[in-house]
């Protein structure tokens, strides 16, 4: 059914899908930037929502993902209003020469920037968000996603910069999303490591078959949940609503401290490993390529994707922020939870498959088995 979303379920959902983005997808402080943006334009501002099942059912009426592409650390207070409006209308022409009409945005991936980003782009064009997201979580790459897994094709590409350049990027195989990901990031170092784009146009029956839906209201409610339950008590509420929802939840690490971070920018992503020690004295080491992939303690790995593994800021009395990996610093108190991601990770090999040269960029090594899938 449709509904109008307004402030406070807006900041629900910063603060909820950037638990979803599990250490990538942007910060919440971007996310909250870009209500403050909609607000001071129109202070009675809201944003339609709408089901995938109130979508038209004609092939021909599409919607399209609407993301920023770039290093968190690189782009850290970047809003990317212009390039994700740019992202739109460039989309928008292009869906017209293949045929079709674009009437609908939708959530690429989670992130406290990069969720409300799309959300922001729809009500800026007069557009409907969608209750849905690609991949229900945060991805390092494109070809790392739910929607090439299940056949939905990446080309074209709509890469979007500040100023309105807008490039079209259409490739020989639309579903080659390894090519859409090569000139994606090229393009995103051509324009200081951070670019708008738009990608993956889907109808309704594209959606029901591929996308991670009902995530937008799945984080809001999250978001809700830690922003009116006090910071001690926060890892347990979630415990209790995932239980509730029978999706699998667990803390890592109940209460720690970051003791070291290592982390280089380069090429559109931040890689590297978090240190943090638990106060019951176990190590435990987070390796991230922006988003977090793996946790290792005593030499074993105990968590990888597609679970979301979440850092959940621990500073403040009053809520469990959750941030991003360009959000920590040593000293940090911290907890680190592990969350089953949307079903759709979990019916194909492929969905395990893809995040392989991912992985073993990051000095995984494949098939571990000690490893637990759920």
């Amino acid at each position: 059914m449709a509904r109008e979303l307004n402030r406070t379920e807006l900041t629900n959902l910063v603060y909820g899908s950037s638990f979803y983005g599990g250490g990538g997808g942007g910060s919440s402080e971007e996310g909250l930037a870009l209500i403050e943006a909609i607000y001071k334009e129109d202070p009675n501002a809201s944003i339609k929502m709408i089901d995938i099942q109130e979508m038209e059912n004609d092939p021909n009426i599409v919607s399209t993902m609407i993301a920023a592409l770039g290093s968190p650390v690189a782009t850290k207070g970047k809003t990317f209003q212009d390039e994700s409006v740019n992202a739109v209308k460039g989309m928008g022409e292009e869906a017209k020469f293949r045929g079709k009409e674009l009437k609908y945005i939708y959530s690429g991936e989670m992130g406290g920037g990069n969720t409300m980003l799309p959300l922001y782009a729809a009500w800026k064009c007069g557009l409907p968000i969608l209750d849905t997201d690609g991949n229900g979580r945060a991805v390092p790459e494109l070809n790392t996603g739910l929607l090439p897994v299940h056949g939905i094709p990446t080309s074209p590409v709509i890469l979007a910069s500040e100023a309105g350049d807008t490039i079209v990027a259409r490739t020989k195989d639309p579903m080659d999303c390894v090519a859409c990901e090569k000139i994606a990031r090229y393009m995103c170092q051509a324009f200081d490591q951070g670019i708008g784009f738009a990608a993956w146009i889907m109808n309704k029956e594209q959606h029901l078959q591929a996308s991670a839906l009902g995530q937008i209201t799945l984080a809001i409610e999250v978001g809700n949940i830690l922003m009116t339950t006090p910071t001690g008590n926060a890892v347990e509420k979630l415990q209790n609503y995932f239980k509730e929802k029978k999706i699998p939840f667990q803390p890592i690490v109940k209460t720690g401290t970051i003791t070291d971070i290592q982390i280089t920018s380069a090429g559109g992503f931040d890689t590297g490993v978090t240190t943090v020690q638990a106060d019951s004295g176990e190590l435990f080491k987070v390796i991230f390529q922006n988003e977090n992939l793996y946790v290792e303690t005593e030499g074993k790995t105990i968590v990888t994707v597609p679970s979301i593994i979440s850092t959940l800021d621990l500073s403040k009395e009053n809520m469990a922020v959750p941030i991003s990996n360009s959000e920590t610093y040593v000293g940090q108190k911290i907890a680190l939870t592990e969350t089953k991601a949307n079903e759709r990770w979990y019916d194909l090999p492929e969905c395990y498959h893809c995040w392989n040269e991912v992985m073993i960029s990051a000095g995984y090594q494949i098939a571990k088995p000690e490893v637990k899938f759920w």
